[in-house]
């Protein structure tokens, strides 16, 4: 078994919480796998002391996932083996919390105004306490029945274009590649497949990032074989990993995994820096 290098858990939007998330990979037989949460580091130092406490054999490489926005596309930057207690990355996923808890208010009034009341504390109960995001809205959606999943919920009020849909805070992907390179971490363009423009794909490439998650889930095969000829040809890191965010929510945990070498790749390219 490898490692699956897109992992979520109850810090952001996953619904399992980080001792679960190890359990799980664990009983799957993972060689190890990275927590990639949005926008918050939250579960690292929990899953650490788990798995140091219990002597477990499971490798956690420190990781985050930030949601950026180039235009009108959403722009998914994966950062690894960054240091995740480094006071600049804390202070700026703080300010990018902030933000996040705004933007839930005002979705939550614009639900209100099509008839579609939610209480926004019982919103956050959703998020227990961490990060809340549009899934954590669209839970609360599901609880008084006005949608049947989280889908749904998307589909007709969240996405962009969509009634209740409120822009996000305008966080560039250049500055959160920096922000990852400047904690010591490997920046790796999540899903290129799932952004609609090619030409913004090559821009962000140009903006210095290290990797490119290939091996995804909703990637098909013409897409798999494009990127991985991509990251070859422009020196990058070649990772993949399943976007897991819980049992019954989509992908399974090791749905899609790499191996060793790529993680010595990694390595390899932290330390000659």
């Amino acid at each position: 078994m490898g490692f699956d290098m897109h992992v979520h858990t109850t810090a952001s939007d996953g619904k399992l919480a980080p001792e679960e998330v190890v359990r799980l990979a664990l009983d799957l037989g993972l060689e190890g796998l990275s927590i990639t949460d949005h926008d918050t580091v939250n579960a690292i130092n929990p899953a650490l002391q788990i798995i140091s406490q219990r002597r477990l054999r499971l490798e956690l490489i420190p990781g985050i996932e930030l949601n950026t926005e180039a235009g009108t596309n959403e722009v998914h930057i994966l950062g690894y083996y960054l240091d995740h207690n480094n006071r600049s990355l804390l202070l700026k996923l703080q300010e990018l919390k902030r933000a996040r808890d705004e933007r839930a208010y005002k979705i939550v009034a614009r639900l209100e105004e099509l008839g579609l009341p939610l209480d926004l504390e019982r919103v956050k109960e959703h998020a227990r306490g961490e990060v809340v995001g549009r899934p954590h809205i669209a839970d609360a959606m599901i609880e008084k029945g006005y949608v049947s999943s989280r889908e749904e919920a998307f589909e007709k009020y969240l996405d962009h274009g969509r009634p209740a849909y409120v822009s996000r805070y305008k966080f560039p992907p250049r500055e959160a590649i920096e922000l990852i390179k400047g904690c010591g971490g490997l920046a790796v363009l999540a899903h290129p497949g799932l952004i609609d423009d090619p030409a913004l794909v090559a821009e962000v490439i140009a903006m210095g990032v290290d990797g490119l998650e290939v091996y995804y889930p909703q990637h098909s095969d013409v897409q798999t074989s494009y990127y991985l000829r991509l990251a070859e040809e422009n020196g990058l890191l070649i990772t993949g990993g399943s976007d897991f965010h819980g049992p019954n929510e989509g992908n399974k945990l090791g749905a899609v995994q790499i191996a060793r070498s790529s993680i010595t790749a990694m390595q390899k390219r932290l330390h000659s820096r």
